[in-house]
């Protein structure tokens, strides 16, 4: 299985814990050990990338909240500023 067809880190995980077990068994041959640990380096890998997905998907997300917050935050200014400049009126 191709490491990209894992799109979870919990599928990464499962395969890797599948892999640890497996590697402990003492009946397993050597060169099947060293083709399972081949490919736990690469599930390494591949849960490195899909952690740094998260933490970009995150780190946008964060940046749209504050960019909103940001905006939301200049129109009460700019309200309090017109509401300060605005004449008043008498009123009798």
């Amino acid at each position: 299985m191709a490491h990209e067809s894992y799109v979870t880190f919990d599928q990464v995980k499962t395969r890797l814990d599948e892999i640890v077990d497996a590697v402990g068994s003492e009946e397993m041959p050597l060169d099947e050990a060293l083709s399972l640990y081949e490919e736990a380096v690469g599930l390494g890998l591949r849960a490195s990338e899909l952690l740094e997905e998260d933490i970009e998907a995150r780190n946008e997300l964060d940046d749209v909240q504050d960019g909103g917050a940001e905006a939301e935050a200049a129109t009460s200014a700019e309200g309090a500023v017109s509401d300060a400049g605005a004449p008043e009126t008498a009123t009798a």
